[in-house]
């Protein structure tokens, strides 16, 4: 069997595939399934159980204040 790539909808328990694909696959044959969701704007936070979900979108910068750091850009690029 040749490799075949489509997209489909998941729906309830089954994923259609497409009619003009169904002339490669046998009744028999076992075949291999990878899921990969084309597209997903929201970003599922497991951490906490509250948290919900991010949009992309949502994050900023982070901003850390340096004053007091001693900064030495020849030691911070030395190799040890």
């Amino acid at each position: 069997m040749q490799s075949i790539e489509f997209q489909s909808v998941i729906e309830g328990d089954a994923i259609r595939i497409p009619e003009h694909f169904m002339k490669y696959i046998t009744e028999t044959e076992v075949v291999k399934v990878t899921i990969i969701p084309i597209y997903n704007d929201k970003i599922k936070v497991a951490s906490k159980a509250d948290a919900g979900t991010l949009k992309p979108n949502s994050f900023s910068a982070l901003k850390i204040n340096t004053n007091g750091w001693k900064f030495n850009r020849d030691e911070a690029n030395e190799r040890r």
